[in-house]
């Protein structure tokens, strides 16, 4: 046993490599805690540990931060069991980094979407200025071995924006500049498109972007990114993209890639998915030419046989839909009733075009029409509307599939369909101008796609029972889904650690390429920037 006189601090070893610390932690003469905890320390060895944690982990105790049970266990994850690795790669970035003893700081900073994962605290975040600091994160962390993970708006469905206590996070929150020239937007990664719209609101344009203003610009570029103006304006983001900035994965080079410039890269980047081939530093978007009105009007079917009835009239449509027309979909059983809601968006310029299309739809009851000049105070009202926040309270499960019709046996599966009262089902439009690049133009294969439908379901943290459920529910629709003929394959922006064969459910027939030029720029093995669905990785799902 020794002793530490700062902290009140008894540390016990036992013969079986175990240690026990018990804690007397006093503020101005008194007791204010006593704590035992007993772990491994393993190859870290007992002085290592208690050097390293417990001069560092524990010593905001004393300055009153004690009664603040987040920080205390984020504290504690550290000392049991972070490593010497990651302390060493936090004493050479700790002018950029924010650590669980600055508590509100951090608690911010480890924010992310879906609560499912807010249970992994990194040992701490960086957050860079610029590309110079982006290297510094990444070379130390290949010198001392420590993974990393990549936070552009921490959107990551799949939680792969965060960490454990072995490695930290890269926050690109402080790089979110937004600079326009002429039709050309340069857009930092730790921007969220809401920055965007901000920039470009007293312009003539308007930016293919995210249907949710708090969504980074990072993750969702990479992974292609559909937006409520893909149809009629050009395509998928990624599609927009003249030029992408990113430091390599191991931190030694700051490269453009373009289409004249590091190809295999710029094709690779337009799709393949975040955290692959080294961190985004910016993007050049071409912008387009923004209509004087953005018009939003939603048609509801309030039964099941509605449902069903508006089902089957999209799915007779389909091909008929002007590309001016954006019509997103959900259908939900709230309340013990199934509706379908149909969210029309179009602009003042194609406004005739478009109605004559929702008549053919027949809706039993529709909204007035609202209509929006401002495309941020459009986007956040829509965002609203639809319940997407910025971080959910409850975590959240989503599996879904992209399908290129909506056959009537189809339309009446999902009429049918016992929808549980914690899930949602959403179908966002695709098609349009998506469709006129070829599957192999981008590493987006999915371009025939009509809609992008998806499971969305809530569950409590700590009710195992109504987890499983949901991911019953949202697995057995995702089958029969598959099984109608209709299916492609998934969005990779809506990763899902429980999809089965997911490099090519993600990538289709990109995935070959995909895996060579991976290869190249980030390989398997080498360097600290990797996750468990990166592609090239062997790993599968077991349940």
């Amino acid at each position: 046993m020794f002793h530490d006189s700062r902290l009140g601090t008894d540390w016990y070893t036992s013969s079986d490599h175990t240690q026990s610390i018990h804690l007397v932690i006093t503020e101005d003469g008194s007791t204010c805690k006593k704590e035992t905890f007993t772990w491994s320390y393993g190859r870290y060895g007992r002085y290592g540990m208690y050097k390293m944690y417990l001069s560092r982990g524990f010593r905001f105790v004393r300055y009153g931060l004690h009664q603040k049970r987040f920080v205390k266990n984020t504290a504690m994850i550290r000392m049991m069991h972070g490593g010497s690795s990651v302390s060493e790669a936090l004493e050479q970035l700790k002018d950029i980094s924010v650590t669980p003893e600055q508590s509100d700081l951090y608690k911010e900073a480890v924010k992310i979407y879906n609560p499912a994962f807010s249970t992994s605290h990194p040992a701490f975040v960086a957050l860079p200025y610029n590309a110079d600091d982006i290297k510094r994160c990444l070379q130390i962390a290949h010198k001392t071995n420590t993974p990393v993970a990549v936070k552009s708006g921490g959107h990551s469905f799949a939680g792969y924006s965060t960490t454990d206590s072995n490695g930290f996070v890269i926050s690109l929150k402080n790089m979110d500049q937004v600079q326009l020239k002429e039709n050309m937007l340069t857009v930092q990664a730790g921007a969220c498109w809401g920055d965007v719209y901000s920039a470009l609101d007293d312009t003539s344009y308007v930016a293919v972007g995210g249907c949710v203003p708090a969504v980074g610009i990072g993750g969702y570029i990479l992974g292609g990114g559909y937006s409520m103006l893909s149809r009629g304006y050009g395509g998928l983001a990624c599609d927009k993209a003249l030029s992408f900035t990113m430091v390599t994965a191991d931190g030694n080079k700051l490269v453009k890639a373009s289409a004249e410039e590091n190809e295999d890269l710029f094709w690779a980047l337009k799709g393949g998915g975040g955290g692959n081939f080294g961190i985004l530093v910016d993007v050049t978007l071409e912008v387009c030419p923004r209509p004087k009105q953005f018009i939003w009007t939603r048609l509801i079917y309030d039964s099941k046989d509605q449902s069903e009835q508006g089902l089957n009239a999209v799915g007779k449509n389909l091909n008929k839909f002007p590309k001016e027309l954006n019509l997103d979909m959900a259908l939900h059983g709230y309340f013990g009733k199934k509706m379908l809601t149909l969210d029309a968006v179009y602009s003042d310029i194609h406004e005739d075009k478009v109605q004559s299309s929702l008549e053919n739809l027949h809706p039993p009851a529709e909204t007035q029409p609202q209509t929006f000049t401002s495309y941020l105070q459009f986007s956040t009202e829509y965002s609203k509307r639809h319940g997407f926040v910025h971080q959910e309270v409850e975590p959240i499960y989503i599996k879904g599939v992209m399908i290129d019709s909506l056959s009537p046996s189809l339309a009446k599966y999902f009429a049918d369909l016992d929808i549980k009262p914690h899930c949602l089902l959403e179908f966002t439009h695709m098609g349009g101008n998506i469709a006129q690049h070829s599957a192999t133009s981008t590493a987006f294969p999915f371009r025939s796609a009509q809609y992008s439908f998806y499971t969305y379901g809530r569950f409590q943290l700590k009710n195992t029972v109504q987890r499983e459920e949901v991911l019953k529910f949202a697995t057995s629709t995702y089958d029969a889904v598959r099984e109608s003929g209709c299916s492609l394959g998934s969005y990779v922006n809506y990763m899902d650690r429980h999809l089965k064969n997911w490099g090519e459910n993600f990538y289709g027939v990109n995935y070959p390429r995909l895996c060579e030029i991976k290869k190249k720029w980030n390989p398997l093995g080498q360097g600290s920037l990797h996750f468990q669905q990166e592609i090239g990785s062997s790993w599968e799902p077991t349940d």
